[in-house]
């Protein structure tokens, strides 16, 4: 069912064209039939620019005021022959239906203002390839198939672009890699066909290729499972077939944004999973092998989508948001210093940028500039710099800190860091997926900005990972504290 957006565009392109027959001049060369959702939208355009009725004589040779209901009249004859031709069944009551919805079409309730055909246009061809892609682009895959099938000239345009790899499914994988990869949409049996029919025969060359791929490397693949296989193939050049296979690139360049997402979400995972064991100098490895995943499809990225400018910069990560579920264990940390101060010798690795809540940085940079000036921790004198530094001096007040000191431990200012550091550096790889896959899904997406700021989080993760490593290899396991 068409959306409620490209349901009113499709009926006001229409109405546009019934209105001002001229207006479909601007949309006749890049917008198809196919691209209709509603049926009789989409044989109703077919009737005016397929079949050229926007363009016949005895309806251009009207008045003006009488153009409009001669067009309607023509498009209703062309609706007759047609369903004549394919056998529709049609009632009469079908068919004084149909008739109403032609007249309703260039009324002003439809069509705002013809001259938006053009934008209008745009709307339905939006909308049509959002179906093509589905909604989360999982018909993407075999979307650009078909777009082959279709057209096999686009098979050079994708060859250095995307890879067999970059898809999910390994059938359509395979398919892919035959098509494009091996050549076989440029084979002289092709090529040499009338394009209406090289479709058809390339098809058939598919269907061939695989079974004489899975002899000779041994698939092991049923012989029931066959007729599947010619089944899909047959529904890439029919029910599945796209509106418009020129833009098989833009159909592979959701398949390689998929692709990119997949593979950086599985490589988060495994930092997050080599953090809990081994720990952090394993999960530091594996972010710099993150980092230099992401330089390497950065550069398929943008070769694909076009390189913008900025492109391959490192941004600073966003600000980590307050953590209420940290909140403890970062007054914890503090309350453990204040009353232990000589733990932070054993613990310089931690950094102000670690805490999260109103006020505690600054506090942190307080007790670190009493201890290192050799006096002694009074709550009240540390609450008065952490006062001074602080750019909210609401945040800390003297009975904030007072409250803090009282309920510290002393002797678990170590482990609770480490937990907020755990803490900032999952946060920081999350926000460096949580880009990629939210871009992933939007064809607006600059590869450079958005790669930037996943490298940026990166980086930032990486160099908190090389801290907390050296802590762990100071210490041992770490036992967190509760």
């Amino acid at each position: 069912m068409s959306t409620p957006a490209s349901a009113y565009a499709e009926a006001a392109l229409l109405g546009a064209i019934l209105q001002d027959p001229r207006r479909a001049l601007q949309v006749r060369d890049w917008i198809r039939a196919e691209d209709f959702e509603g049926f009789w939208d989409r044989e109703i355009y077919r009737a005016l620019t397929d079949h050229g009725l926007y363009a016949r004589a005895d309806v251009l040779a009207q008045p003006a005021h009488l153009r409009g209901a001669a067009l309607q009249h023509a498009v209703l004859g062309q609706l007759y022959r047609t369903a004549a031709v394919h056998g529709w069944p049609m009632s009469a009551q079908t068919w004084q239906e149909v008739a109403a919805y032609v007249a309703s079409l260039p009324l002003p309730h439809n069509v705002p203002d013809a001259a938006n055909a053009a934008a209008y246009g745009r709307v339905v061809a939006q909308a049509s390839l959002e179906r093509t892609l589905g909604p989360g682009g999982e018909l993407a895959e075999r979307a650009v198939l078909a777009a082959v099938l279709a057209r096999p000239q686009e098979a050079a345009r994708l060859k250095d672009r995307i890879k067999a790899t970059d898809f999910a499914d390994p059938a359509y994988g395979q398919m892919y890699r035959l098509l494009v990869e091996d050549g076989l949409a440029s084979h002289p049996a092709v090529t040499i066909r009338r394009p209406e029919d090289r479709p058809q025969v390339l098809a058939q060359l598919l269907y061939q290729q695989l079974q004489h791929k899975a002899a000779v490397e041994k698939w092991g693949t049923p012989q029931q499972w066959w007729p599947v296989v010619a089944h899909q193939i047959r529904d890439l050049t029919g029910a599945h077939r796209v509106p418009h296979p020129e833009q098989a690139l833009q159909l592979g360049q959701r398949v390689l944004q998929s692709s990119i997402q997949r593979l950086v979400a599985a490589s988060g995972e495994m930092v997050e999973r080599t953090l809990d064991h081994p720990g952090a100098l394993a999960a530091s490895t594996q972010i710099n092998e993150t980092l230099a995943l992401l330089q390497r499809l950065e550069d398929r990225w943008e070769q694909a989508m076009g390189r913008p400018e900025g492109a391959g910069a490192s941004l600073p990560p966003a600000a980590r948001p307050r953590s209420t579920e940290l909140a403890s264990t970062e007054d914890a940390v503090l309350g453990s210093l204040l009353r232990d101060p000589g733990q932070l010798e054993s613990m310089r690795w931690l950094q102000a940028q670690d805490f999260t809540q109103p006020g505690r940085a600054e506090l942190y940079t307080a007790i670190v500039q009493a201890v290192d000036a050799g006096g002694t921790i009074d709550p009240v004198l540390v609450v008065w710099d952490a006062h001074r530094r602080c750019a909210d001096p609401r945040a800390m007040d003297a009975d904030t800190v007072w409250s803090i000191s009282q309920r510290g431990r002393p002797g678990l200012a170590r482990s609770g860091a480490k937990e907020l550091m755990v803490a900032s550096i999952r946060h920081h790889v999350r926000s460096a997926t949580g880009a990629i896959s939210q871009a992933a899904s939007d064809p607006t997406a600059a590869p450079g900005m958005v790669i930037g700021t996943a490298r940026g989080h990166l980086q930032h993760a990486s160099a908190q990972a090389a801290r907390l490593a050296l802590a762990q290899q100071s210490t041992g396991p770490v036992v967190w504290a509760r």
